[in-house]
């Protein structure tokens, strides 16, 4: 397959489970070495790249991602400094002021303090996302970070993914399973099926109802929605497997 990330873009990867969105994901990260072909970052093959080199420029959020028990929020997001940090150095002034930006920037500065498994999954994934910011990346990879939040707090955590790339000039990839949501918060889309790239493109031009027939198997109307003029799936029913 080819795919192009735009740069300074919100780039969503959408397809059905099972058609190979994370695995993208993971291989454009580094996390994994395709069997064939290349994963060119500024033009280079990322295998070739010094792994800090590659830590600089690129963040990754796994899907659940896990940390150890009695972690406070300042501690995990002091780790998207390691990158940035020499085995000689302290955590210096510079590293403290960005991790309070960081934190003050997805609006969990008085948590700070505050141990993980005591926030709710929504202050939870800021914190994770605020790591992702205190690394300093140019390239941030997030791997479905709406998983297991209700509509609000999935709502409330792609407004700061698009304030993020709009604010700091974040190139965002992430992968999304509704396609509304990915359509409304996104300027580039990315459609999977069977472990290859079907179509890309704006979301009005894949968010169309031949592309859910396809790549979904879902029988749909397509709307545009008047306050952002997106595109807004309705779905009509699943399409009867063929016999």
């Amino acid at each position: 397959m080819t795919f192009d990330v735009p740069t300074g873009s919100v780039t969503s990867i959408i397809g059905p489970n099972g058609c190979g969105k994370s695995t993208l994901l993971r291989g454009l990260g580094r996390l994994i070495t395709p069997r064939s072909g290349r994963v060119l970052l500024d033009g280079k093959p990322i295998g070739s790249q010094p792994t800090r080199q590659v830590a600089r420029r690129i963040s990754i959020l796994p899907q659940s991602p896990a940390a150890p028990p009695g972690l406070t929020v300042a501690d995990l997001v002091s780790r998207g400094r390691h990158p940035r940090q020499r085995w000689y150095e302290q955590f210096s002034v510079l590293d403290e002021k960005t991790l309070r930006h960081a934190l003050d920037s997805t609006g969990i500065l008085d948590l700070a303090g505050t141990r993980l498994e005591e926030l709710s999954g929504g202050q939870r994934q800021r914190a994770w996302i605020s790591m992702t910011l205190a690394q300093e990346t140019g390239i941030m990879l997030l791997d479905e970070p709406t998983t297991y939040l209700d509509l609000a707090h999935q709502v409330e955590l792609l407004e700061l993914i698009v304030r993020m790339n709009r604010e700091h000039h974040r190139t965002v990839v992430m992968v999304l399973h509704d396609i509304s949501l990915a359509a409304r918060y996104s300027d580039h889309l990315v459609a999977m099926k069977s472990g290859a790239i079907v179509t890309q493109g704006p979301p009005a031009d894949v968010v169309r109802p031949e592309i859910l027939h396809d790549v979904f198997g879902l029988t749909a109307q397509v709307i545009t929605e008047p306050t952002h003029g997106r595109p807004h799936v309705i779905p009509l029913g699943a399409v009867p497997p063929q016999a």
